[in-house]
């Protein structure tokens, strides 16, 4: 009997530490689909460890070879790449020169408006099966920073689906909900990786309860608001990272009344950032475009409101106020819609600031807060235009190299100018930092494209935020950086190799009408292990 039971523990032992339980992260965003091509889809892939791109950007914010080992530039528009040796996509296919040619050139004709921001469009030929030529529209000194950006995935078609190259690979996907990604065997370090399912909530609140309730190992960009309930739970770690995002407002330069200069500067200097800060429990203040620690953010250290100087440039451009303080110009109320969106928890907790802020210059604020299950009724605001005040976050340095952000956002026809900017002066100076090749210029050239467009005011940057993960005891090692890019990685490795105890229990209404052919669903492996035991424990006690 003692031999039964301890035969029991170890069978129950086996079976919970081999059972490929997966790891569940949770977060308020997932990918639309797995084209790549499509939006900013690839952005998502990376993000989700499915995707990679020839370069990418390290933990120290160094450019590194990811699917390419090296680049070698050969006159001003044209570059020579070398792809790693071996790397293989996920169904054991070698990575060739010739289909990472046939991604770029899909990409950059299916993308354009994000993959020709940089340096125009690109054209790609195969030299051999491990080279390829690139030769860009406009000149870059910076390609391997340009071949970082998240766009330029490496991918391949093969019938119906879609496969890429990094260290998870979905098995399956709902779209909307969820993705089950299994480790990518012909990955390095692939025995070592855990199964993963990667499940979408509406807005931060709902991770937070989701990690609360013991149905995530990782819950991701939770809300500053619910970081002391979290703390205080037994078998969570929180932890707290600075990232390279930030938060901003765009100004619809397109219609009135943002469409006048001053009152894009009034309602700039009426935002109080160091305000905003306190409202997220963290971050740094700042009206830079990039961050201060990094050789391409500006001294604009200013922080708190200027409320005095925004009266008077309102009083300036004719809105003036009435008798019950309404700021009014030709019998028209001054008013703006304010547009937040709740995959970024810290722009819904900032709104009703910023509202405060603005209703207090006599600005009538109309605050908008999209739906959070799906991306649907903020991109049709975005295509419709439809916004005065358009609350972001950015990433202005995916790949370390401001011109990129600066391109995409603020050349009048950037494939992501949401403010409508159209300035000659702006688009020259874009071009300047283009043909710019030394770093110490490069910092001289940015910083002049820089302050040109925040003269113009087609943005009021917020800050650079702090944002926080909530992790089980499996993921307490886990190591957050570089903002939701980087959520999951080649090194995403379970803290241990025990799955979490489940009692979940489901019966159908068929199976409920008979009780005696109850069934378990959801149940562990381990579970029919142990009853099995059990059951050999029994017959041996009853023949004993």
């Amino acid at each position: 009997m003692v031999f039964l039971v301890v035969q029991i523990a170890m069978l129950l032992s086996v079976a919970s530490a081999s059972e490929d339980c997966p790891l569940v992260i949770g977060q308020t965003f997932l990918a639309g689909s797995t084209d790549p091509t499509d939006g900013s889809t690839a952005w998502a892939l990376t993000s989700h460890g499915i995707a990679e791109k020839l370069f990418t950007v390290n933990q120290d914010g160094g450019i590194v070879g990811q699917v390419a080992q090296s680049i070698e530039k050969l006159d001003d528009l044209s570059w020579e790449v070398t792809l790693k040796s071996d790397y293989k996509f996920s169904d054991g296919t070698l990575v060739t020169a010739e289909n990472v040619a046939a991604a770029m050139t899909q990409i950059d004709q299916q993308n354009a408006g994000n993959a020709q921001a940089s340096a125009g469009s690109l054209t790609w030929t195969a030299l051999d099966n491990g080279n390829l030529k690139v030769v860009s529209e406009r000149a870059t000194p910076v390609m391997d920073a340009v071949l970082a950006e998240w766009c330029f995935v490496v991918y391949l078609v093969q019938g119906e689906q879609t496969i890429f190259t990094g260290p998870f690979a979905v098995e399956s996907f709902t779209q909307g909900d969820h993705f089950d990604l299994i480790p990518n065997t012909y990955y390095s370090g692939a025995s070592d990786r855990r199964p993963l399912v990667i499940k979408k909530y509406p807005d931060g609140d709902t991770v937070a309860r989701a990690l609360k309730n013991g149905d995530l190992d990782m819950g991701f960009h939770l809300p500053a608001t619910e970081l002391s309930d979290l703390r205080q739970q037994e078998g969570l770690t929180i932890k707290s990272f600075d990232v390279g995002y930030h938060y901003m407002m765009w100004h619809n330069t397109r219609r009135s009344p943002l469409s006048d200069l001053q009152v894009r500067k009034a309602v700039d200097l009426a935002l109080d950032r160091s305000l905003l800060t306190q409202t997220l429990l963290g971050g740094d203040p700042t009206r830079s475009l990039f961050p201060e620690t990094t050789p391409w953010g500006l001294d604009e250290s200013q922080a708190n409101s200027d409320k005095s100087a925004a009266e008077g440039l309102l009083d300036a451009a004719g809105w003036t106020k009435d008798a019950s303080g309404n700021r009014m110009k030709d019998s028209v109320q001054l008013a703006l819609d304010l547009v937040a969106y709740p995959q970024r928890p810290g722009l819904v907790l900032m709104q009703p600031v910023i509202k405060t802020a603005l209703t207090g210059l006599g600005i009538a604020v109309n605050a908008i807060v999209t739906d959070g299950s799906s991306w649907d009724a903020l991109d049709q605001i975005m295509a419709d235009k439809d916004f005065d005040l358009l609350m972001w976050a950015q990433n202005t340095l995916p790949a370390g190299d401001p011109q990129w952000f600066l391109n995409a956002f603020f050349r009048s026809d950037g494939g992501n100018n949401h403010a409508g900017l159209n300035s000659s002066e702006v688009d020259r100076l874009l071009d300047e930092l283009a043909h710019t090749e030394s770093h110490t210029e490069r910092v001289g050239a940015a910083a002049a494209a820089h302050q040109a467009v925040l003269a113009e005011v087609p943005v009021s940057n917020l800050m650079t935020p702090a944002w926080h993960v909530g992790l089980s005891s499996r993921l307490s090692d886990y190591v957050p950086w570089g903002s939701d890019y980087y959520v999951i990685r080649a090194d995403l490795r379970p803290t241990t190799v025990d799955c979490p105890p489940t009692t979940t229990i489901t019966t159908t209404e068929a199976q409920e009408a008979d009780a005696s052919g109850a069934a378990h669903v959801g149940l562990r492996p381990w579970y029919w292990v142990a009853v099995g035991s059990f059951a050999v424990l029994r017959h041996s006690l009853l023949r004993a």
